[in-house]
């Protein structure tokens, strides 16, 4: 009996012998294929061992801070009642304690809940209660003055969760469709429905949605911005703009753009939208829409001039004539958007066609008029035209828009008015000088030169006269007729001193037939009276020249003095003292050395 014991025991010696040779041998046989090992596989070993303990250490510390409530605090966030859970964690916290394995908890907790939310999953009953405690607890962890001590990420819990909201509104939003506008933005509009739908209220409760109408709003204001930045042309941004009018604003609500009622029943969209956030993008779009409007306003009016300073003597068309189309055009083009940007508009309108009128003024027509176009061509009266046509288009379009009595509208009309009188003054000298150089060499001979050469300016007249008369018209026709008549007198005075008084009456038939031509080249006769009939009283007609021809065939050169000086005193503004013949012109040639002097400056002329 005692030596079987002996034999056990001594077998269990020799056994743990063999085991622990056998130990030794295996710790040095898995040393040296430890030493054989990368370096690396034995480093990511024992990070990860040092990981589990240091994860085992931060689970140990929490139980032993909560203590034996660690059972209802799991329980508290499992049950998404994480306002409580943060509640019991500051409760039962020390001040050297360290809370912040806890507080990860519960914003693991809180974050999965807003997941489910935003995937959709969950029901009314089981989310809303939990969202609006991940809601309270954000506040509890915003409001908290001591939340950046409590550690576990409390002070950017309100930041972590609107990126997750604002994340899920970018990913909700269409992509671009590249030019097809309208279709992306229909697309658009159903997302802004979707988003905010009613459903989604009252699956989440009024406190959650709140916060994700705020990002949803924030990441369709900088969809919009984009949009609006990429819109190029007038089309885009009408089509911008009355989504962004109706979309955003609805046919029930008051707007600080009193955006008009063009749809029915508002959406539940349209409902929880906050208008004043996107008042700004929608007036940055009228500001663009009219800015691109006056762009190509100003273009089409600049082919305008250019096109007139063009064609103007070739082409009996009147470009001047499509202004008025051009800016009723601009206006009505937005009449169906609304008031707010159908006002802007005008006004701009408005303002263009003044500042257009004022650089006609300064620069168009004066270089206009100063260019080499013949003696016998007339630019001035197509600038007097071209002026009438702009007062017309002003009196239709500020009537239309009531500015026919306002500063502008007196702004306007003066500014056509000095156009015309600089253009009347500019016509009028040219007119004399073509008078001058024909008179020279006139009387004696058969040719028609005066008359041929005024005819062109008769035309243009009656063209002037037909548009719409004005003041401005008499006013040049009176002007006219003092230029023209003033020097034929003179010419023919100074011819007649040529002349042997016998002689005088030799031209009493030419002169009677050119005043009748010159008219009929001036304007519309009067019944019964040789007069054009926009002269008014006061003007001479052909017996006052006809007096010349019935002074005494004794009294010389001296007589036609006389009877010039009292022919300027009983018509004022037709001979002046500086014009008369005695004063301007050689009287010692001879009648040969002048009709052969007048004919040569006549050839270089012409």
């Amino acid at each position: 009996m005692g030596r079987s014991k002996k034999k056990c025991q001594d077998g269990e010696v020799g056994r743990s012998k063999k085991k622990s040779s056998w130990w030794k041998k295996k710790s040095r046989k898995e040393g040296e294929e430890a030493d054989r090992k990368p370096q690396g596989q034995h480093k990511n070993k024992l990070w990860k061992f040092l990981g589990r303990f240091h994860r085992n250490q931060e689970a140990q510390a929490a139980a032993i801070q909560l203590g034996e409530n660690s059972e209802e605090f799991l329980q508290l966030v499992q049950e998404g009642r994480f306002l409580e859970a943060c509640q019991s964690i500051a409760s039962l916290a020390g001040d050297e304690q360290d809370c912040s394995s806890q507080y990860q908890i519960v914003a693991q907790g809180m974050w999965q809940v807003v997941q489910e939310a935003l995937r959709g999953s969950g029901g009314r009953q089981e989310l809303q209660p939990k969202l609006t405690s991940v809601v309270a607890a954000v506040e509890w962890a915003r409001g908290s003055s001591d939340s950046s001590d409590l550690g576990g990420g409390l002070a950017s819990w309100d930041g972590r969760l609107r990126n997750l909201l604002r994340n899920d509104a970018e990913a909700r939003m269409p992509l671009s469709s590249g030019d097809q506008l309208g279709r992306y933005l229909e697309e658009l509009s159903k997302t802004v429905e979707h988003g905010l739908g009613s459903q989604r209220e009252g699956r989440w409760g009024a406190r959650f949605l709140a916060i994700y109408r705020e990002c949803f709003q924030d990441v369709l204001l900088g969809c919009l911005s984009t949009l609006l930045a990429c819109s190029k042309d007038q089309r885009s941004c009408c089509e911008l703009y009355t989504w962004g009018k109706e979309t955003l604003f609805g046919p029930a609500r008051e707007t600080p753009l009193d955006a008009p009622s063009t749809s029915g029943k508002p959406s539940a969209a349209r409902n929880l939208l906050d208008p004043p956030i996107f008042v700004t993008w929608l007036s940055q779009v009228q500001d663009k829409l009219v800015e691109l409007m006056q762009k190509r306003l100003k273009t089409r009016l600049e082919n305008i001039l250019t096109c007139d300073g063009k064609e103007w003597a070739n082409s009996p068309s009147r470009v001047f004539l499509e202004i008025f189309q051009l800016l009723k055009g601009t206006t009505d083009s937005v009449q169906d958007i609304g008031p707010p940007i159908t006002s802007r508009v005008q006004a701009m309108v408005l303002e263009t066609f003044s500042k257009f009128l004022k650089r006609y003024q300064d620069e168009d027509a004066p270089r206009f008029l100063q260019q080499d176009a013949g003696a016998r061509s007339f630019p001035q009266l197509h600038v007097l035209q071209n002026c009438c046509i702009l007062r017309r288009t002003w009196q239709e379009l500020g009537q239309e828009l009531g500015q026919a009595h306002t500063p502008l509208a007196d702004l306007v009309r003066d500014t056509i008015t000095a156009i015309e009188d600089q253009s009347q003054e500019d016509l009028l000298p040219r007119v004399r000088s073509l008078c001058q150089s024909l008179l020279e060499c006139h009387f004696g001979r058969k040719d028609k030169d005066l008359v041929q050469a005024l005819q062109s300016l008769g035309g243009r007249l009656e063209d002037y006269r037909s548009m719409h008369p004005t003041p401005t018209y008499r006013s040049l026709v009176q002007g006219l007729y003092k230029v023209v008549f003033g020097e034929y007198i003179q010419a023919l005075v100074s011819h007649l001193k040529t002349l042997e008084p016998r002689r005088w009456g030799d031209h009493a038939e030419q002169v009677e037939l050119d005043i009748l031509e010159l008219h009929k080249i001036l304007g519309k006769q009067e019944a019964g009276s040789c007069l054009p009939q926009d002269l008014g009283d006061g003007a001479p007609g052909l017996e006052a020249i006809g007096e010349i021809f019935q002074l005494g065939e004794n009294q010389g050169s001296k007589s036609l003095d006389e009877w010039l000086a009292s022919f300027r005193d009983r018509f004022p503004g037709y001979v002046s003292q500086q014009d008369q013949p005695g004063s301007s012109r050689g009287l010692g040639e001879t009648e040969a050395e002048r009709c052969c002097s007048c004919c040569s400056r006549f050839c270089k002329l012409w």
